[in-house]
């Protein structure tokens, strides 16, 4: 077993996930930061059209963090599962096929979207006003793709390890970047919305920089080879399998999204689109956290169920829901209480401020419920189940939140789009429980039938060495 990831096994849990969540926070905390940080800056140097724009960009922007976090899921949680086994080499090979899906993936992706930018653009939604705001956005964030494939797999590889501070760096790179040069393209150099792109795009390659440093200099526990460049078979294709459920979840919101644009420009105008666009970024401070929580979670439930230690699986699944749903009821009571000082924050326009402020509260009314359930989705993600990690990621966006979005908006019309937010969360939490019990009782038939050996409940060292189990497909 590697010395350097054996803590993963012995730490107490609480401690250890602190130790992997705090970082893991901090870091996505502050990438949400710089979301917001753009937002301030376009609402007040472009206005209400430069929002709208950005509104449009998001659904592509969420593709992309579809395409990059496919192969990344995928790979951190055989990483993470190998490493638990004691299989080493495995986890080599799985970093290699990362490498070579993220830049191939990157490239392809960034081709396709060029050769049809303007259809594109009128898909997702963008008016004759606000469309040369986003065509100047997103011809720009194309050339920030294939960094962005890179560099978000590459950073799920370092959470996979353990090395959560790391990662939590790689998330103050980008984000610090971003901040920086924000103002400076767009008020400095009176750049516009263009600005704001190039700043991301530069942010992107930072990150690249910064992780190619990492593994080339042997700071990592695993080791980039040029053999390891050409994908097994057997790794690719689980890696794609655990790593489709984020894709389905990442994507079907890149297509939530388009709908809520659209549905918001036919029923409330173009203020309708800029209102969503600071009300989604500012959403991503009370998520990201969460999402911190499910990564600081996921190496450990990976590694502890690899080496067959199902008692310290069953009790990071449950502080960590516990954590989860603390910060998401944090976040829904400030939001309910403050929604228009929060949304006043992003632009100077009265009527822009009002009518995001009422959106606003209602979008977040079953906010308190998404802890549970991003913990829930990631669980089966950890432990390698592809399929009830693909339909819990898909369940949400696509099964309940489409058709209340295609009912309700004819009923209510503007209100009607917001209504399908909270209405899709209290579905979604309640089917997640159905599954969450599920895998709990098998974790403790595991436990029973497999009791920890040794006073630290870590397991003799043999125990370990075996391959991770193979359970990509079952529930």
């Amino acid at each position: 077993m590697n010395e350097r990831t054996r803590f993963l096994g012995e730490t107490p849990i609480g401690r250890l996930l602190l130790q992997l969540s705090l970082p893991a926070m901090v870091g996505m905390f502050v990438q949400a930061s710089y979301n917001l940080v753009d937002a301030f800056f376009i609402g007040h140097g472009v206005g209400p059209l430069g929002l709208a724009a950005t509104a449009v960009a998001f659904p592509f922007q969420l593709m992309i963090m579809a395409v990059a976090t496919t192969g990344g899921v995928g790979a951190a949680s055989l990483i993470s599962r190998s490493l638990g086994a004691g299989n080493v080499e495995r986890a080599d090979r799985t970093l290699g096929t990362l490498v070579t899906t993220a830049v191939t993936l990157g490239l392809a992706a960034a081709a396709l979207v060029y050769l049809n930018l303007n259809p594109f653009l009128r898909l997702l939604g963008a008016t004759e006003e606000i469309f040369p705001y986003a065509r100047d956005y997103v011809s720009i964030i194309l050339f920030g793709l294939p960094l962005q494939v890179f560099g978000v797999g590459l950073n799920n590889a370092v959470r996979a390890e353990g090395n959560a501070s790391i990662a939590m760096i790689t998330m103050f790179v980008s984000a610090l970047t971003n901040i920086v040069l924000d103002p400076l393209f767009i008020f400095g150099f009176r750049m516009g919305i263009a600005g704001a792109a190039w700043a991301t795009v530069i942010a992107q390659g930072a990150v690249v920089v910064w992780l190619s440093l990492y593994y080339l200099t042997g700071r990592s526990v695993l080791r980039l080879r040029w053999g390891h460049l050409c994908p097994q078979r057997a790794i690719l294709s689980e890696m794609l399998a655990v790593g489709s459920s984020e894709f389905a979840r990442l994507s079907a919101n890149s297509l939530i999204v388009t709908l809520v644009v659209r549905s918001s420009a036919l029923y409330g105008g173009d203020m309708a689109v800029a209102a969503y666009s600071v009300v989604s970024r500012s959403l991503s401070m009370a998520f990201m956290p969460i999402f911190g929580i499910a990564q600081g979670m996921q190496p450990i439930l990976g590694y502890n169920y690899g080496a067959r230690l199902y008692g310290r699986a069953r009790r990071a699944i449950l502080l960590s829901i516990l954590l989860a749903t603390a910060w998401s009821s944090l976040a829904w009571v400030l939001v309910q209480l403050f929604p228009g000082p929060i949304f006043g924050l992003f632009t100077p326009d009265a009527t822009l401020r009002e009518l995001g402020a009422r959106s606003f509260r209602v979008m977040t009314a079953a906010f308190c419920l998404i802890g549970f359930q991003i913990i829930g989705a990631a669980l089966f993600q950890a432990l390698g189940k592809a399929r009830p990690a693909f339909f819990l990621s898909l369940s949400r966006q696509v099964l309940f939140f489409l058709p209340l979005l295609f009912f309700l908006p004819p009923l209510f019309g503007l209100k009607g789009v917001w209504y399908a937010f909270p209405g899709a969360d209290v579905i979604s939490a309640s089917v997640t429980f159905f599954f969450f019990r599920r895998q709990l009782a098998q974790l403790r038939s595991k436990e029973a039938a497999h009791p920890p050996q040794g006073g630290n409940g870590s397991g003799p060292e043999k125990a370990r060495r075996h391959e991770p189990e193979a359970e990509g497909g079952q529930s």
